[in-house]
């Protein structure tokens, strides 16, 4: 009989010890793999573009034409008509401060041919077209 009780409490201790080491998923417990829940992954975010980067792409949409991928001008036709666009890279450009080229898309220069890029530009955008032009194209 003394066995019989030694072998219940023994299997009870046995039952109660597996019991307790179990997770609430009711799996056996892993000591390598805590039981934390996994964050969800948020999706990639993309910066905004910088200021350089909308200069260029606006450059190249308006002022390619004209001012060429490199910014020497020179003489072009537009809209059936000859122009002479100015040399963005030459020392007299360079001397020109910021605010005389926002002015000259903001106006334009029609005796010479320039249309005036106000109503296709903003003012944000005007002043990324000078940044470019001062850091990539007047190097």
């Amino acid at each position: 009989m003394r066995l019989v009780k030694f072998f219940v409490v023994f299997a009870f201790a046995a039952f109660l010890a597996v019991a307790c080491n179990t997770q609430q998923t009711g799996g056996p417990a892993s000591p390598e793999t805590p039981a934390t829940p996994e964050a969800p992954s948020s999706p990639e975010v993309q910066e905004p573009p910088s200021e350089l980067e909308i200069g260029k792409a606006k450059y190249t949409e308006y002022c390619v034409k004209c001012h060429k991928e490199d910014g020497t001008g020179g003489e072009t036709e537009i809209e059936g008509r000859t122009i002479n666009a100015d040399d963005l890279t030459s020392d007299k450009m360079k001397a020109e401060p910021d605010e005389e080229y926002i002015e000259y898309m903001v106006k334009g220069i029609p005796d010479e041919g320039m249309p005036s890029f106000r109503d296709e530009l903003s003012d944000e955008e005007m002043k990324a077209v000078v940044r470019y032009i001062r850091e990539e194209l007047q190097k």
